[in-house]
């Protein structure tokens, strides 16, 4: 079974981090269910490392989202490479719309960089800014917003 961090991710997301009713297991006992399902252990361990990361930038947030909102953003060749024109679409669109500011757009590339996959479409970067917004602070109406959006539903805007 090919997997990739991100499908690990995502499994994550949707199965712990989006039900608020429930408390969340161990980092262990996840490991071990995630290994049960058959998910490589290298690319469970990224899925951690990544997210840890996220943590670390959480940190750091508000020195990042300090970032001019009349800036243009320019891709650098090795982001236009991976990303490609849809996925930096919906980062545009999500910035000239204020559903996220350029600072958050500066973390999502970062996190969406740091994934193993060498190419990423317009439905990996939803999945992407969706698990980067539900771990920054002050992010609650960007996160629903595009919640709907990826789950298909008519976004409202707040």
């Amino acid at each position: 079974m090919k997997t990739e961090v991100l499908d690990i991710l995502m499994y994550l997301f949707e199965t712990y981090l989006d039900d608020e009713d429930s408390a969340i297991p161990s980092e262990k006992s996840i490991r071990k269910e995630l290994s049960k399902i058959g998910f490589q252990d290298t690319k469970v361990t990224q899925a951690f490392d990544w997210l840890d990361d996220l943590a670390v930038l959480k940190e750091s947030y508000k020195e990042i989202s300090a970032l001019d909102s009349n800036s243009i953003r320019l891709y650098s060749p090795m982001e236009t490479d991976k990303f490609d024109i849809q996925a930096r679409g919906i980062l545009m669109d999500l910035v000239e719309l204020t559903v996220i500011s350029p600072g958050q757009r500066e973390i999502i590339i970062d996190k969406a960089l740091a994934l193993d996959i060498p190419h990423i479409d317009a439905e990996q970067m939803k999945w992407v800014v969706l698990m980067v917004l539900f771990n920054l602070p002050d992010s609650a109406g960007s996160f629903t917003w595009l919640q709907d959006l990826l789950y298909e539903e008519s976004p409202s805007i707040h």
